[in-house]
């Protein structure tokens, strides 16, 4: 059976309002959704759950208690629970977000309620600039940032990887740029640029591609 491919852009297209969120699956406790930002929404916050935030098309502005970022395509941040924030943006944006589900029973009451003057300010990470270091070969996973218990990364593909199996909860695979073949003994997918998929619990797999493509990958960190 083959892979379900999600189309970030076409997903987008079903939303018919601007910051209504359409949720793409689960991975893990993280729920992976698209939005379309346009106009700006008001001032909040989340107590339980962190935000990763992800520009596909446009320019986001994110506001936050600790300082302003502006997301291009193939940039991202994390908001961490208990900091207000807001995003905006004039053009219609299409934003990948990534966030953990409430489970009271996994929280354990750990919630934060607000900022401190401990925290850092908000930083925004270019995914494909990390891949210029030229130590960084190809498949080499570089770590970007994190969110709850996992963690993103970006690699360069070309050629045929490792055989790789995925951790408890699953992991996603994005393509940023270029076209990659993603295989697994169930099947397989051809991700083009823009695209993902959610591979399921310890699924081993394969990722190949004939010409030079960038791929995201967040799973959990073992």
């Amino acid at each position: 059976m083959s892979l379900a491919v999600v189309n970030l852009s076409k997903a987008a297209e079903r939303i018919d309002r601007p910051f209504a969120l359409v949720t793409l699956g689960l991975l893990g406790d993280l729920s992976v959704n698209v939005y379309m930002c346009q106009g700006r929404l008001d001032w909040h916050k989340h107590v339980d759950e962190d935000e990763l935030f992800l520009v596909h098309e446009g320019m986001v502005q994110l506001e936050t208690e600790r300082g302003p970022v502006t997301l291009h395509p193939e940039e991202c941040a994390v908001v961490p629970k208990g900091i207000g924030h807001r995003s905006g943006s004039a053009l219609r944006s299409v934003v990948l977000l990534v966030r953990a589900q409430v489970f009271s029973e996994r929280k354990n009451g750990h919630r934060r309620l607000h900022a401190t003057t401990d925290d850092p300010r908000m930083e925004k990470f270019r995914l494909s600039r990390a891949l210029a270091e030229p130590t960084v070969r190809d498949f080499d996973p570089v770590p970007i940032t994190g969110i709850e218990a996992f963690g993103l990364t970006v690699q360069r593909a070309k050629g045929a990887g490792p055989r790789l199996t995925t951790p408890r909860g699953g992991a996603l695979l994005f393509s940023l740029r270029g076209a990659a073949l993603v295989e697994t003994s169930g099947g397989g997918a051809r991700l083009e640029m823009g695209e993902l998929v959610l591979l399921p619990s310890e699924e081993a797999y394969t990722l190949s591609a004939p010409e030079t493509a960038v791929v995201v990958r967040l799973q959990a960190v073992e």
